[in-house]
Protein backbone atom coordinates (compact mmCIF):
# COMPACT_ATOMS: atom_id res chain seq x y z
CA UNK A 1 0.00 0.00 0.00
CA UNK A 2 1.31 3.47 -0.81
CA UNK A 3 1.97 6.20 1.68
CA UNK A 4 -0.95 8.18 3.09
CA UNK A 5 -0.09 11.36 1.26
CA UNK A 6 -0.06 9.56 -2.09
CA UNK A 7 -3.46 7.98 -1.49
CA UNK A 8 -4.99 11.31 -0.40
CA UNK A 9 -3.46 13.18 -3.33
CA UNK A 10 -4.70 10.56 -5.85
CA UNK A 11 -8.22 10.65 -4.37
CA UNK A 12 -8.35 14.45 -4.44
CA UNK A 13 -6.93 14.63 -7.96
CA UNK A 14 -9.40 12.04 -9.27
CA UNK A 15 -12.42 13.93 -7.91
CA UNK A 16 -11.20 17.28 -9.23
CA UNK A 17 -10.38 16.00 -12.67
CA UNK A 18 -13.54 13.95 -13.06
CA UNK A 19 -15.57 17.05 -12.19
CA UNK A 20 -13.56 19.10 -14.65
CA UNK A 21 -14.14 16.55 -17.39
CA UNK A 22 -17.93 16.91 -17.39
CA UNK A 23 -17.95 19.04 -20.52
CA UNK A 24 -15.62 16.83 -22.52
CA UNK A 25 -18.12 14.71 -24.45
CA UNK A 26 -21.45 14.53 -26.16
CA UNK A 27 -24.04 13.47 -23.63
CA UNK A 28 -27.06 13.72 -25.90
CA UNK A 29 -26.29 11.37 -28.79
CA UNK A 30 -29.95 11.30 -29.75
CA UNK A 31 -30.70 8.52 -32.20
CA UNK A 32 -32.21 9.83 -35.45
CA UNK A 33 -32.30 6.50 -37.22
CA UNK A 34 -35.72 5.79 -38.72
CA UNK A 35 -37.18 9.26 -38.02
CA UNK A 36 -39.16 10.97 -40.78
CA UNK A 37 -38.29 14.55 -41.77
CA UNK A 38 -41.44 16.59 -41.30
CA UNK A 39 -40.36 18.96 -44.10
CA UNK A 40 -40.21 16.26 -46.77
CA UNK A 41 -42.68 13.62 -45.63
CA UNK A 42 -45.79 13.84 -47.88
CA UNK A 43 -47.93 12.97 -44.89
CA UNK A 44 -47.02 16.33 -43.32
CA UNK A 45 -47.91 18.51 -46.34
CA UNK A 46 -51.27 20.18 -46.95
CA UNK A 47 -52.12 17.42 -49.44
CA UNK A 48 -54.65 14.98 -48.04
CA UNK A 49 -55.08 12.63 -50.98
CA UNK A 50 -54.85 8.88 -50.54
CA UNK A 51 -51.51 8.73 -52.35
CA UNK A 52 -49.94 10.96 -49.72
CA UNK A 53 -51.35 8.91 -46.87
CA UNK A 54 -50.17 5.74 -48.52
CA UNK A 55 -46.63 7.09 -48.87
CA UNK A 56 -46.54 8.14 -45.23
CA UNK A 57 -47.77 4.75 -44.07
CA UNK A 58 -45.22 2.98 -46.24
CA UNK A 59 -42.38 5.07 -44.74
CA UNK A 60 -43.53 4.33 -41.20
CA UNK A 61 -43.67 0.61 -41.98
CA UNK A 62 -40.15 0.75 -43.38
CA UNK A 63 -38.92 2.52 -40.23
CA UNK A 64 -40.46 -0.14 -38.00
CA UNK A 65 -38.66 -2.90 -39.91
CA UNK A 66 -35.30 -1.23 -39.24
CA UNK A 67 -35.40 -1.70 -35.47
CA UNK A 68 -35.19 -4.75 -33.24
CA UNK A 69 -38.71 -5.45 -31.96
CA UNK A 70 -37.60 -6.41 -28.43
CA UNK A 71 -35.83 -3.13 -27.69
CA UNK A 72 -36.60 -0.65 -30.50
CA UNK A 73 -32.90 -0.08 -31.27
CA UNK A 74 -31.78 0.39 -34.90
CA UNK A 75 -30.57 -2.64 -36.82
CA UNK A 76 -28.42 -0.93 -39.41
CA UNK A 77 -26.51 1.58 -37.28
CA UNK A 78 -23.07 0.20 -36.43
CA UNK A 79 -22.07 0.46 -32.77
CA UNK A 80 -18.74 -0.33 -31.09
CA UNK A 81 -18.83 -0.78 -27.30
CA UNK A 82 -15.52 -0.03 -25.61
CA UNK A 83 -15.17 -2.27 -22.56
CA UNK A 84 -12.80 -2.15 -19.59
CA UNK A 85 -12.84 -5.69 -18.19
CA UNK A 86 -11.28 -6.65 -14.87
CA UNK A 87 -9.84 -10.11 -15.47
CA UNK A 88 -9.95 -11.50 -11.94
CA UNK A 89 -9.73 -15.08 -10.72
CA UNK A 90 -12.81 -15.97 -12.76
CA UNK A 91 -10.98 -15.36 -16.04
CA UNK A 92 -12.57 -13.89 -19.15
CA UNK A 93 -13.88 -16.91 -21.06
CA UNK A 94 -17.41 -16.21 -19.82
CA UNK A 95 -17.12 -12.65 -21.11
CA UNK A 96 -15.93 -13.88 -24.50
CA UNK A 97 -18.93 -16.20 -24.68
CA UNK A 98 -21.32 -13.40 -23.67
CA UNK A 99 -19.93 -11.02 -26.31
CA UNK A 100 -20.17 -13.66 -29.04
CA UNK A 101 -23.74 -14.54 -28.18
CA UNK A 102 -24.66 -10.86 -28.18
CA UNK A 103 -23.02 -10.06 -31.53
CA UNK A 104 -24.62 -13.15 -33.08
CA UNK A 105 -27.99 -11.78 -32.08
CA UNK A 106 -27.15 -8.15 -32.87
CA UNK A 107 -24.60 -8.16 -35.72
CA UNK A 108 -24.50 -4.36 -35.90
CA UNK A 109 -22.82 -4.31 -32.46
CA UNK A 110 -19.14 -5.12 -31.90
CA UNK A 111 -16.84 -4.89 -28.88
CA UNK A 112 -13.46 -3.30 -28.29
CA UNK A 113 -12.32 -4.90 -25.03
CA UNK A 114 -9.38 -4.17 -22.75
CA UNK A 115 -8.96 -7.15 -20.41
CA UNK A 116 -6.44 -7.02 -17.54
CA UNK A 117 -6.14 -8.03 -13.86
CA UNK A 118 -4.87 -4.50 -13.10
CA UNK A 119 -7.64 -2.53 -14.79
CA UNK A 120 -7.34 0.31 -12.27
CA UNK A 121 -3.90 1.25 -13.68
CA UNK A 122 -5.56 2.03 -17.02
CA UNK A 123 -8.96 3.16 -15.81
CA UNK A 124 -7.80 5.83 -13.39
CA UNK A 125 -5.56 7.71 -15.88
CA UNK A 126 -8.38 7.66 -18.43
CA UNK A 127 -10.75 9.25 -15.94
CA UNK A 128 -8.14 11.78 -14.83
CA UNK A 129 -7.49 12.81 -18.46
CA UNK A 130 -11.12 13.93 -18.79
CA UNK A 131 -11.49 12.71 -22.39
CA UNK A 132 -14.96 11.18 -22.62
CA UNK A 133 -14.34 9.90 -26.14
CA UNK A 134 -11.33 7.89 -24.96
CA UNK A 135 -13.13 6.61 -21.85
CA UNK A 136 -14.64 3.12 -21.76
CA UNK A 137 -18.37 2.92 -22.46
CA UNK A 138 -18.84 0.21 -19.84
CA UNK A 139 -16.31 -1.06 -17.33
CA UNK A 140 -15.68 -2.78 -14.03
CA UNK A 141 -15.29 0.03 -11.47
CA UNK A 142 -11.88 -0.92 -10.08
CA UNK A 143 -10.01 1.82 -8.18
CA UNK A 144 -7.08 2.13 -5.82
CA UNK A 145 -8.74 4.83 -3.71
CA UNK A 146 -11.53 3.80 -1.34
CA UNK A 147 -14.93 5.30 -2.18
CA UNK A 148 -13.88 6.40 -5.66
CA UNK A 149 -16.88 4.85 -7.39
CA UNK A 150 -19.24 6.67 -5.03
CA UNK A 151 -17.42 9.93 -5.71
CA UNK A 152 -17.82 9.41 -9.45
CA UNK A 153 -21.54 8.81 -8.99
CA UNK A 154 -21.81 11.95 -6.89
CA UNK A 155 -19.98 13.88 -9.62
CA UNK A 156 -22.57 12.74 -12.18
CA UNK A 157 -20.09 10.67 -14.17
CA UNK A 158 -21.89 7.31 -13.93
CA UNK A 159 -25.03 6.41 -15.89
CA UNK A 160 -27.92 5.21 -13.65
CA UNK A 161 -29.06 1.66 -14.36
CA UNK A 162 -32.26 1.78 -12.29
CA UNK A 163 -34.39 1.33 -15.42
CA UNK A 164 -32.99 -2.19 -15.83
CA UNK A 165 -34.73 -3.49 -12.70
CA UNK A 166 -38.15 -3.40 -14.36
CA UNK A 167 -36.96 -4.71 -17.72
CA UNK A 168 -38.10 -8.17 -18.74
CA UNK A 169 -35.30 -10.70 -19.08
CA UNK A 170 -34.51 -11.67 -22.68
CA UNK A 171 -36.92 -14.36 -23.85
CA UNK A 172 -38.70 -14.60 -20.45
CA UNK A 173 -42.01 -12.81 -20.71
CA UNK A 174 -43.28 -11.37 -17.45
CA UNK A 175 -40.06 -12.06 -15.52
CA UNK A 176 -38.23 -8.85 -14.62
CA UNK A 177 -34.65 -8.49 -13.49
CA UNK A 178 -35.78 -7.31 -10.05
CA UNK A 179 -37.91 -10.42 -9.60
CA UNK A 180 -34.93 -12.80 -9.85
CA UNK A 181 -32.48 -10.83 -7.66
CA UNK A 182 -32.22 -11.16 -3.88
CA UNK A 183 -33.08 -8.18 -1.71
CA UNK A 184 -29.51 -8.11 -0.43
CA UNK A 185 -28.18 -7.95 -3.97
CA UNK A 186 -30.61 -5.19 -4.87
CA UNK A 187 -29.87 -3.14 -1.78
CA UNK A 188 -26.15 -3.76 -2.10
CA UNK A 189 -26.09 -2.33 -5.60
CA UNK A 190 -28.25 0.68 -4.75
CA UNK A 191 -26.64 3.88 -3.45
CA UNK A 192 -29.12 5.03 -0.83
CA UNK A 193 -27.85 8.59 -0.45
CA UNK A 194 -28.03 9.20 -4.22
CA UNK A 195 -31.08 6.96 -4.74
CA UNK A 196 -29.26 5.43 -7.69
CA UNK A 197 -28.06 2.08 -8.99
CA UNK A 198 -24.61 2.55 -10.46
CA UNK A 199 -24.26 -1.06 -11.59
CA UNK A 200 -26.38 -4.17 -11.30
CA UNK A 201 -24.82 -7.38 -9.93
CA UNK A 202 -24.22 -9.97 -12.63
CA UNK A 203 -22.65 -12.50 -10.26
CA UNK A 204 -21.34 -12.67 -6.73
CA UNK A 205 -19.02 -14.74 -4.61
CA UNK A 206 -18.77 -16.53 -1.29
CA UNK A 207 -15.63 -16.75 0.82
CA UNK A 208 -14.11 -18.52 3.80
CA UNK A 209 -11.62 -21.31 4.44
CA UNK A 210 -10.92 -23.74 1.58
CA UNK A 211 -8.97 -27.00 1.86
CA UNK A 212 -8.24 -30.39 0.29
CA UNK A 213 -10.73 -32.93 1.61
CA UNK A 214 -8.48 -35.80 0.54
CA UNK A 215 -5.58 -34.41 2.59
CA UNK A 216 -7.85 -33.96 5.63
CA UNK A 217 -9.08 -37.54 5.31
CA UNK A 218 -5.51 -38.87 5.11
CA UNK A 219 -4.62 -37.05 8.34
CA UNK A 220 -7.87 -37.78 10.18
CA UNK A 221 -8.63 -34.09 10.63
CA UNK A 222 -12.10 -32.76 11.36
CA UNK A 223 -13.52 -31.46 8.07
CA UNK A 224 -16.59 -29.95 9.73
CA UNK A 225 -15.95 -28.43 13.17
CA UNK A 226 -19.29 -27.61 14.79
CA UNK A 227 -18.09 -25.32 17.61
CA UNK A 228 -15.33 -22.83 18.39
CA UNK A 229 -13.57 -25.35 20.65
CA UNK A 230 -13.66 -27.96 17.89
CA UNK A 231 -12.18 -25.42 15.48
CA UNK A 232 -9.34 -24.59 17.89
CA UNK A 233 -8.72 -28.32 18.39
CA UNK A 234 -8.43 -28.67 14.61
CA UNK A 235 -5.80 -25.92 14.55
CA UNK A 236 -3.78 -27.79 17.18
CA UNK A 237 -4.09 -31.11 15.34
CA UNK A 238 -2.82 -29.55 12.11
CA UNK A 239 0.07 -27.73 13.80
CA UNK A 240 1.10 -30.97 15.51
CA UNK A 241 1.83 -32.37 12.04
CA UNK A 242 4.12 -29.39 11.29
CA UNK A 243 1.61 -28.08 8.76
CA UNK A 244 0.53 -24.41 8.69
CA UNK A 245 -3.08 -24.39 9.93
CA UNK A 246 -4.26 -21.26 8.05
CA UNK A 247 -2.55 -19.30 5.30
CA UNK A 248 -3.55 -16.07 3.60
CA UNK A 249 -1.97 -13.47 1.30
CA UNK A 250 -0.24 -10.89 3.45
CA UNK A 251 0.12 -8.67 0.38
CA UNK A 252 -3.70 -8.51 0.37
CA UNK A 253 -4.18 -9.08 4.09
CA UNK A 254 -7.90 -8.34 3.94
CA UNK A 255 -8.33 -11.88 2.63
CA UNK A 256 -7.95 -13.06 6.24
CA UNK A 257 -10.28 -10.56 7.88
CA UNK A 258 -12.90 -9.76 5.21
CA UNK A 259 -13.32 -13.34 4.06
CA UNK A 260 -13.08 -15.18 7.37
CA UNK A 261 -12.59 -13.50 10.75
CA UNK A 262 -14.77 -10.43 10.10
CA UNK A 263 -17.79 -12.75 10.08
CA UNK A 264 -17.32 -13.68 13.75
CA UNK A 265 -18.80 -10.43 15.19
CA UNK A 266 -22.08 -11.07 13.36
CA UNK A 267 -22.24 -14.61 14.77
CA UNK A 268 -21.40 -13.39 18.27
CA UNK A 269 -24.10 -10.71 18.11
CA UNK A 270 -26.61 -13.28 16.86
CA UNK A 271 -25.74 -15.67 19.68
CA UNK A 272 -26.18 -12.85 22.22
CA UNK A 273 -29.66 -12.02 20.89
CA UNK A 274 -28.74 -8.54 19.65
CA UNK A 275 -28.20 -9.11 15.96
CA UNK A 276 -30.90 -6.68 14.78
CA UNK A 277 -29.32 -3.79 16.67
CA UNK A 278 -25.84 -4.84 15.57
CA UNK A 279 -26.68 -5.01 11.86
CA UNK A 280 -28.59 -1.71 12.02
CA UNK A 281 -25.54 -0.09 13.56
CA UNK A 282 -23.30 -1.69 10.94
CA UNK A 283 -25.40 -0.77 7.88
CA UNK A 284 -26.08 2.80 9.01
CA UNK A 285 -22.94 3.74 10.97
CA UNK A 286 -25.03 4.41 14.07
CA UNK A 287 -22.44 3.77 16.77
CA UNK A 288 -19.00 2.28 17.36
CA UNK A 289 -17.83 0.24 14.40
CA UNK A 290 -14.36 -1.05 15.17
CA UNK A 291 -14.56 -1.02 18.96
CA UNK A 292 -17.75 -2.97 19.57
CA UNK A 293 -17.37 -5.82 22.06
CA UNK A 294 -17.87 -8.31 19.24
CA UNK A 295 -15.19 -6.78 17.02
CA UNK A 296 -12.66 -6.55 19.86
CA UNK A 297 -13.31 -10.20 20.68
CA UNK A 298 -12.67 -11.17 17.08
CA UNK A 299 -9.34 -9.33 16.97
CA UNK A 300 -8.27 -10.78 20.31
CA UNK A 301 -8.94 -14.28 18.97
CA UNK A 302 -6.94 -13.53 15.83
CA UNK A 303 -4.06 -12.25 17.98
CA UNK A 304 -4.24 -15.39 20.12
CA UNK A 305 -4.00 -17.52 16.97
CA UNK A 306 -0.92 -15.51 16.05
CA UNK A 307 0.68 -16.26 19.41
CA UNK A 308 -0.02 -19.96 18.90
CA UNK A 309 1.67 -19.94 15.48
CA UNK A 310 -1.39 -20.83 13.39
CA UNK A 311 -0.37 -18.54 10.49
CA UNK A 312 2.76 -18.68 8.27
CA UNK A 313 5.97 -16.93 9.20
CA UNK A 314 6.74 -14.29 6.57
CA UNK A 315 3.09 -14.14 5.54
CA UNK A 316 3.43 -10.43 4.71
CA UNK A 317 5.31 -11.33 1.52
CA UNK A 318 2.75 -13.83 0.18
CA UNK A 319 0.35 -12.91 -2.61
CA UNK A 320 -2.98 -14.67 -3.17
CA UNK A 321 -1.77 -17.33 -5.61
CA UNK A 322 1.25 -18.15 -3.45
CA UNK A 323 -0.91 -18.67 -0.37
CA UNK A 324 -3.34 -20.81 -2.36
CA UNK A 325 -0.43 -22.81 -3.72
CA UNK A 326 0.61 -23.65 -0.14
CA UNK A 327 -2.69 -25.54 0.22
CA UNK A 328 -2.29 -27.27 -3.15
CA UNK A 329 1.20 -28.38 -2.06
CA UNK A 330 -0.05 -29.38 1.41
CA UNK A 331 2.30 -26.96 3.16
CA UNK A 332 -0.79 -25.36 4.68
CA UNK A 333 -4.12 -26.96 5.54
CA UNK A 334 -6.57 -24.10 4.96
CA UNK A 335 -6.48 -20.89 2.94
CA UNK A 336 -8.69 -17.87 3.50
CA UNK A 337 -9.96 -16.91 0.06
CA UNK A 338 -12.99 -16.78 -2.23
CA UNK A 339 -14.89 -19.47 -4.09
CA UNK A 340 -13.12 -18.54 -7.33
CA UNK A 341 -10.03 -20.32 -5.99
CA UNK A 342 -10.72 -23.54 -7.89
CA UNK A 343 -10.94 -21.74 -11.21
CA UNK A 344 -7.98 -19.51 -10.46
CA UNK A 345 -5.74 -22.47 -9.52
CA UNK A 346 -7.12 -25.08 -11.93
CA UNK A 347 -3.86 -25.38 -13.90
CA UNK A 348 -1.93 -26.11 -10.69
CA UNK A 349 -4.39 -28.40 -8.92
CA UNK A 350 -2.96 -31.93 -8.53
CA UNK A 351 -4.87 -35.10 -9.30
CA UNK A 352 -6.95 -36.33 -6.39
CA UNK A 353 -7.33 -32.88 -4.84
CA UNK A 354 -10.92 -32.30 -3.73
CA UNK A 355 -12.00 -28.83 -2.64
CA UNK A 356 -13.70 -28.52 0.73
CA UNK A 357 -15.01 -25.50 2.62
CA UNK A 358 -15.59 -24.39 6.19
CA UNK A 359 -16.44 -21.19 8.02
CA UNK A 360 -15.44 -20.47 11.62
CA UNK A 361 -18.08 -21.33 14.24
CA UNK A 362 -18.01 -18.47 16.77
CA UNK A 363 -19.52 -20.16 19.83
CA UNK A 364 -19.81 -23.60 21.41
CA UNK A 365 -23.49 -23.93 20.54
CA UNK A 366 -23.85 -26.51 17.78
CA UNK A 367 -27.12 -24.86 16.73
CA UNK A 368 -25.51 -21.44 16.23
CA UNK A 369 -25.94 -19.36 13.08
CA UNK A 370 -22.75 -19.29 11.04
CA UNK A 371 -22.29 -16.32 8.74
CA UNK A 372 -20.61 -16.59 5.34
CA UNK A 373 -19.34 -13.62 3.36
CA UNK A 374 -21.41 -13.07 0.23
CA UNK A 375 -20.10 -10.48 -2.21
CA UNK A 376 -23.18 -9.24 -4.02
CA UNK A 377 -21.68 -6.72 -6.45
CA UNK A 378 -18.32 -8.24 -7.23
CA UNK A 379 -19.12 -8.80 -10.91
CA UNK A 380 -20.92 -6.01 -12.73
CA UNK A 381 -20.42 -3.18 -15.21
CA UNK A 382 -20.72 0.56 -14.77
CA UNK A 383 -21.59 2.80 -17.77
CA UNK A 384 -19.88 6.15 -18.35
CA UNK A 385 -22.50 8.88 -18.21
CA UNK A 386 -21.16 11.26 -20.85
CA UNK A 387 -21.62 8.95 -23.83
CA UNK A 388 -24.11 9.09 -26.72
CA UNK A 389 -27.56 7.80 -25.80
CA UNK A 390 -27.40 5.02 -28.38
CA UNK A 391 -24.14 3.71 -26.91
CA UNK A 392 -25.61 3.71 -23.40
CA UNK A 393 -28.76 1.93 -24.57
CA UNK A 394 -26.75 -0.83 -26.22
CA UNK A 395 -24.53 -1.08 -23.13
CA UNK A 396 -27.64 -1.69 -21.02
CA UNK A 397 -28.91 -4.27 -23.50
CA UNK A 398 -25.63 -6.14 -23.14
CA UNK A 399 -25.77 -6.01 -19.34
CA UNK A 400 -29.34 -7.33 -19.41
CA UNK A 401 -28.27 -10.17 -21.70
CA UNK A 402 -25.87 -11.42 -19.02
CA UNK A 403 -28.86 -12.61 -16.97
CA UNK A 404 -29.93 -15.26 -19.44
CA UNK A 405 -29.62 -18.74 -17.98
CA UNK A 406 -27.16 -19.63 -20.73
CA UNK A 407 -24.71 -16.92 -19.65
CA UNK A 408 -25.37 -17.46 -15.94
CA UNK A 409 -24.49 -21.13 -16.42
CA UNK A 410 -21.27 -20.19 -18.21
CA UNK A 411 -20.36 -17.81 -15.37
CA UNK A 412 -20.95 -20.61 -12.87
CA UNK A 413 -19.09 -23.26 -14.87
CA UNK A 414 -16.17 -21.25 -16.23
CA UNK A 415 -15.68 -18.34 -13.81
CA UNK A 416 -16.49 -20.28 -10.65
CA UNK A 417 -18.72 -17.43 -9.48
CA UNK A 418 -22.08 -17.56 -7.76
CA UNK A 419 -24.82 -16.71 -10.28
CA UNK A 420 -26.92 -13.72 -9.30
CA UNK A 421 -30.30 -15.24 -10.18
CA UNK A 422 -32.30 -16.61 -7.26
CA UNK A 423 -33.98 -19.12 -9.56
CA UNK A 424 -30.68 -20.56 -10.82
CA UNK A 425 -30.98 -23.49 -8.43
CA UNK A 426 -34.49 -24.42 -9.55
CA UNK A 427 -32.95 -26.79 -12.08
CA UNK A 428 -30.60 -29.48 -10.66
CA UNK A 429 -28.82 -29.59 -14.00
CA UNK A 430 -27.74 -26.01 -13.48
CA UNK A 431 -26.48 -26.72 -9.95
CA UNK A 432 -24.37 -29.53 -11.39
CA UNK A 433 -22.52 -26.96 -13.48
CA UNK A 434 -21.11 -25.18 -10.43
CA UNK A 435 -17.38 -25.62 -10.00
CA UNK A 436 -16.12 -27.74 -7.05
CA UNK A 437 -15.20 -24.82 -4.75
CA UNK A 438 -18.58 -23.02 -4.82
CA UNK A 439 -20.28 -26.42 -4.78
CA UNK A 440 -18.39 -27.15 -1.53
CA UNK A 441 -19.82 -23.93 -0.05
CA UNK A 442 -23.34 -25.06 -0.97
CA UNK A 443 -22.68 -28.46 0.59
CA UNK A 444 -21.48 -26.81 3.82
CA UNK A 445 -24.58 -24.62 3.90
CA UNK A 446 -26.82 -27.70 3.83
CA UNK A 447 -25.19 -29.00 7.04
CA UNK A 448 -25.28 -25.81 9.10
CA UNK A 449 -27.57 -22.96 9.98
CA UNK A 450 -25.93 -20.62 7.51
CA UNK A 451 -26.73 -17.00 6.79
CA UNK A 452 -25.05 -15.29 3.84
CA UNK A 453 -24.19 -11.66 4.52
CA UNK A 454 -22.56 -8.83 2.63
CA UNK A 455 -20.57 -5.97 4.10
CA UNK A 456 -22.65 -3.36 2.33
CA UNK A 457 -23.43 -0.04 3.99
CA UNK A 458 -26.41 2.23 3.40
CA UNK A 459 -24.22 5.20 2.57
CA UNK A 460 -20.61 5.67 1.58
CA UNK A 461 -17.78 7.33 3.49
CA UNK A 462 -15.69 9.47 1.16
CA UNK A 463 -13.77 11.83 3.47
CA UNK A 464 -10.02 11.31 3.93
CA UNK A 465 -10.44 10.15 7.53
CA UNK A 466 -12.25 7.01 6.33
CA UNK A 467 -9.30 6.08 4.16
CA UNK A 468 -6.86 6.79 7.00
CA UNK A 469 -8.88 4.58 9.35
CA UNK A 470 -9.02 1.75 6.83
CA UNK A 471 -5.28 2.03 6.25
CA UNK A 472 -4.52 1.71 9.97
CA UNK A 473 -6.59 -1.46 10.24
CA UNK A 474 -5.37 -3.12 7.05
CA UNK A 475 -1.73 -2.46 7.86
CA UNK A 476 -1.95 -4.16 11.25
CA UNK A 477 -3.46 -7.45 10.03
CA UNK A 478 -0.22 -9.28 9.33
CA UNK A 479 1.41 -7.87 12.48
CA UNK A 480 -1.46 -9.19 14.61
CA UNK A 481 -1.43 -12.55 12.78
CA UNK A 482 2.28 -12.91 13.62
CA UNK A 483 1.68 -11.74 17.23
CA UNK A 484 3.91 -8.72 16.74
CA UNK A 485 1.21 -6.21 17.63
CA UNK A 486 -1.77 -6.20 19.98
CA UNK A 487 -4.84 -4.91 18.11
CA UNK A 488 -6.97 -2.91 20.56
CA UNK A 489 -5.00 0.35 20.68
CA UNK A 490 -4.94 0.55 16.87
CA UNK A 491 -8.66 -0.18 16.70
CA UNK A 492 -9.36 2.69 19.08
CA UNK A 493 -7.21 5.07 17.04
CA UNK A 494 -8.88 3.96 13.80
CA UNK A 495 -12.33 4.32 15.40
CA UNK A 496 -11.73 8.00 16.16
CA UNK A 497 -10.88 8.69 12.51
CA UNK A 498 -13.83 6.65 11.31
CA UNK A 499 -16.29 8.54 13.51
CA UNK A 500 -14.94 11.84 12.13
CA UNK A 501 -15.66 10.59 8.62
CA UNK A 502 -19.15 9.39 9.59
CA UNK A 503 -19.97 12.82 11.01
CA UNK A 504 -18.83 14.51 7.77
CA UNK A 505 -20.39 12.07 5.32
CA UNK A 506 -23.70 11.15 6.92
CA UNK A 507 -26.55 12.17 4.51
Amino acid sequence: MGKKSVVMMLSAMMVALTMAGCSGGNGSGTNKQGEVDKNTNPANTNKTNDTGKEAGQQQNTTAEKEVYPENGLPKDEKVVLKVGFWENGGGRSWMDAAMKKFTDKYPNVTFDITSTPTLETILEPKIAAGDDNDMYDLFFPRFTAAGQFDRLMEAGKIEPQDDLWDRELPGETGKTLKSVISNDMYEGSHNGSLNMTGRVPVAGFTAGLFFDQTFFDENGWNKDPQTWDEFVALMEAIKAKNIIPITFPGVYAGYLTNYTFDLLPFSLAKAAGKFDAYIDNFRNYKGPQLTTDENKEMWNRLYDFGKKGYFPNGVAALNHTQSQMQVLQHKAALVSTGDWVGNEMKDSTPDGFKWGFMAIPATNDKEQTIFINSGVTDVGFAIWKNKPDLIKKWAKEFILSLYSFEIQEIIAAEAGAFPSRLDFGDDPARIAKLQPAPAAVMEYATKHKVEYISFRRNFALTSPEAGQSSKLVSEMITAVANAKKEPIATLEEAEKLLQQSIEKDRP
